[in-house]
Parts: C-alpha cells; structure tokens; sequence
C-alpha cells in the first residue's frame, strides 16, 4: 500500500519495450509508459524512448548485417562486441538511480546477446566463446558499421626444395623494404619457399598475410630431401580455417612440395627440439688432404660444441655422428675435397661446424687444416618432444 505515494512522487520515463524489460518489465513500468505516452512496440509508440531513442527499434536490421557479414568467414566459435551511441548508459544509469532500481542487465549486454542469438539463429551450430573465438564481430551501433576479426590460424608442415630456392623473401637492394618498381612490396621477386607457402596458405585460406617461424634453415643451393624440413606459419585474418593436406608447387628450378599440413590447436608457446643431418660439401683451403686421421668421428662426439648466437649468447650443442670421406675430382686445393655426413643438433651452424672461427671444436679445428663449405643439403629432420600450448 505505501508503495503507491511514492510511485507517485517518481520521475516518469518513457520507455520502449525493449528497455522497460531490461529494467525488470514491472507493472510500476507499464504505468509510467503509458502516463508518458510510451505506447507499445519497440520504438516505443507516441514517445521516444528515454533510455535508447530509437535504437532498439533499429537493432533488427543490425542482427541481419551482422549475419551477413559472418557468413563469409567459416568459424565454430565467436564472441560480440558492442560499441552503442553516447549517453545511452549514462541516461539508463539516471532512470535506475532515480527509480532506485538494479535492473536485469545493461542495455550494452543486451545487445550483445542479441547479435549472438541472431548468428546462432541464422547459422547453426555456432557457440559463444568470449577466451579464444574464431570470429570477434564488433558493432558500432554509433556509426552504424559492423566490422569482423578472424584468430590467427597456425599451420605445422614440413617442406622439401631443390637448389636455388630460398627457404625465406629476401628485402629489395634498392628500396631495402619500402616498395618500389623493381620488387614485390620491398622484397625480391626471386621464388622461395616463404613466398609459395605464403601465396597458396593465402589462397586456400583466404588470408592476406603469414608469419613463420621456422626450424632451422640452410642455403639457397641447398636440397631439402623428404620428409622434409619442419616450419610453423601463423596465417592472419583467415576467412577459412582448414587447410590442404598437400603443397606442390612448380619453381621453374624443380618442385617444392608441403606435406603433412594441419592446424595446430592453437599459438604454440614452445616448439620440439630438433635434430638433424647434412651432407656437406668441403674444399681444403690449405692444400692437399693426403689422409683422415683415426678417431676423427669420436672426438667431434665426445666434445660439446661451443658457439656464440646471434644474439651473442654461449651455446653448447652437440653432433652424434660423422662420416667423412674424400671427393675425388672437385675443385679443392688441387687434391680433390671431402664430404662429411653429420647428424647434429638444430641450431648449430653447418659452415662454421666445418670451417671453425666462432664454433670450437670444428672439422678445420680437427684436421688441422683451414676448410669451407661449399654447399650442404638436408637429408633428414628429427623433432623431438611436442608441441604445448597456453591455456584454452
């Protein structure tokens, strides 16, 4: 009974449908519209609405743009943002501190949901995932624009490539970067295999840009055999999300092929460790080689080899195997050069493991000579360990 005076002595606002449910949808509401000419429907009949003006009566039609610019994208999962006009909020937390009222939720949350029922209405079996969506859709009911935001897709595979194909781009001599007529975007138009993972993840995809992080790399005249050399590419703004399960790709220099391609759950925070083994090509720098001595293989084994990075840090790696013999007939101080098959950790130069300088113990160190590679290739990569990830 007391309730009815101080009704009374409230302030009345007129409220569309929409916006008198978010406050609680009371009967103290159906009176105070209806004293205010609040009238019915959404946009609230022969008054404007206090709280949205108008906007809730408009929303409809953002729902449909919304669906019909996420049905472009393929997608599981997503979450909605909403952007609404000012003084929207701070008008609705006027009417709840005057009516003394806590409400149901705010009118940001409401549209929100909205959307969100309107994308699962409209395309089936997409669920609303606010930690890690596939899709973030943002509407900015201000200036009206709808604008969508796919996760990152990171890709494993592993590629094989003949010689004269570089494993990454490589900048522009004459613009070092910035663009200019004699390059593709700052970098040379030569083949690599950066630019053909990046042009056929792109199309299969839908994704304009990739990122690799690759594990290890060699020399353009290097041959990488099968299975091939691992790499992780981190493909930005993708309208799809599966991938091919095979690349082969013609250089004009041999085939490039991708294989074993999959999508990988997520950003990785750690890699697999990595071995592998090489065949390198050796000339003599200091004369003729007239034999190997005994041993040679066990003393590389039983020492840690020690070099400094590039970011000029210690390192110690090791090599579990070598093999080497003499190549008769090339060019190498007149008496032929050497081939060595060295099976050793990732991240240990193949170069400087043979010539010396920043790497101890090397293969000149050993031999007592100074040596250069002329070329290695890769015969095999061992990852071991697996790949973790953060939290999901």
């Amino acid at each position: 009974m007391a309730a009815r005076p101080v009704l009374a002595s409230r302030p009345r606002y007129p409220l569309c449908d929409a916006c008198a449910e978010r406050q609680g949808g009371r009967e103290e509401f159906d009176r105070e519209r209806e004293g205010a000419g609040g009238g019915e429907g959404r946009g609230g009949g022969g008054g404007e609405c206090f709280v949205c003006r108008g906007l809730t009566s408009r929303f409809p039609e953002v729902e449909r743009s919304v669906v019909r610019r996420v049905k472009g994208y393929q997608f599981r999962t997503f979450s909605v943002g909403v952007i609404i006009p000012a003084g929207i909020q701070e008008r609705e937390d006027q009417l709840r501190s005057d009516l003394q009222i806590r409400g149901r939720e705010t009118i940001k949350a409401q549209l929100g949901r909205g959307i969100a029922e309107a994308v699962r209405r409209g395309l089936r079996g997409k669920k609303v995932d606010r930690q890690h969506p596939d899709l973030m859709v943002l509407a900015d009911l201000e200036r009206g624009e709808v604008s969508v935001a796919a996760r990152s897709v990171f890709v494993y595979g592993r590629y094989t490539k003949p010689p004269g194909v570089a494993q990454k781009k490589e900048l522009c001599e004459e613009c070092r970067g910035r663009g200019c007529g004699l390059c593709d975007g700052g970098f040379r138009r030569e083949v690599s295999v950066e630019r053909v993972l990046e042009d056929r993840l792109g199309r299969a995809l839908r994704a304009e840009r990739a990122k690799f992080t690759w594990m290890g790399s060699e020399d353009p005249e290097s041959i990488v055999f099968s299975p091939g050399r691992p790499f992780i590419a981190e493909v930005k703004g993708p309208r799809k999300r599966e991938v091919p399960a095979r690349i082969v790709a013609r250089t004009g220099k041999g085939a490039m092929k991708v294989t074993g391609l999959r999508v990988l759950r997520g950003r990785p925070t750690a890699i697999p460790s990595f071995t592998f083994k090489t065949r390198a090509f050796i000339r003599s720098e200091g004369g003729r080689l007239e034999g190997l001595p005994a041993g040679l293989a066990g003393a590389m084994r039983r020492a840690p080899i020690q070099f400094r990075n590039s970011k000029g840090k210690t390192v110690n790696k090791r090599v579990y195997s070598l093999r080497v013999r003499k190549r008769r007939g090339a060019a190498g101080g007149g008496g032929g050069g050497l081939v060595a098959e060295i099976k050793l950790d990732g991240g240990l130069p193949v170069k400087r493991l043979i010539s010396g300088g920043s790497v101890s113990l090397s293969l000149a160190e050993l031999l007592k000579t100074p040596l250069s590679c002329q070329r290695f290739d890769i015969l095999r990569v061992w990852e071991s360990g697996s790949f973790k990830f953060g939290k999901v």
